[in-house]
């Protein structure tokens, strides 16, 4: 189930980024824990797999923030592109979940999820291009997610756009 991550869940978050094989890519010298708490997220999600949503648990096997997008070059590219504006976008970031045999059914539903949220606020979703080294990509085209070229990314942006 998904549920807002806590404080308690810091730690064990830690644990799983620190099992995939490309967090230190994605990480880029951050330490997880600060990774995990530098962007001002509207919203945070995690994946626990355990029954009970009273108590943050040892089952926490995924994460989700969405938040504004940053000040960045690679934003600007992309509301041109769309002809939007910034505050037209949410980014949907910071997503991982642990190396096991139902990992891909944990992203499809978090990444499902996180769409759906932004989408009923009348936003447009796009993937971090920072992150991209932990989200499944054939996930992203089956929700709708196209690449975008920019000038200040060396990888492409993926946003979910008609």
């Amino acid at each position: 189930m998904i549920r807002e991550r806590r404080n308690e869940d810091l730690d064990r978050l830690c644990d799983v980024l620190g099992e995939l094989d490309d967090h230190a890519g994605v990480l880029a010298g951050r330490q997880p824990r600060d990774w995990l708490q530098e962007v001002d997220a509207e919203r945070s999600w995690v994946f626990d797999q355990a029954p009970v949503s009273v108590a943050p648990t040892r089952n926490v096997v995924g994460h989700v923030q969405i938040y504004r997008p940053p000040d960045a070059r690679w934003v600007l590219d992309v509301v041109a592109q769309i002809r939007r504006e910034a505050d037209d976008l949410l980014v949907i970031g910071r997503l991982f979940v642990k190396p096991s045999r139902h990992d891909y059914g944990v992203a499809r539903y978090l990444l499902r999820e996180s769409v759906e949220y932004v989408e009923t606020r009348g936003r447009v979703p796009v993937l971090d291009p920072n992150d991209l080294a932990s989200v499944p990509l054939p996930l992203c085209a089956k929700l709708g997610f196209r690449e975008f070229r920019t000038d200040a990314c060396t990888s492409s942006v993926l946003i979910r756009a008609e």
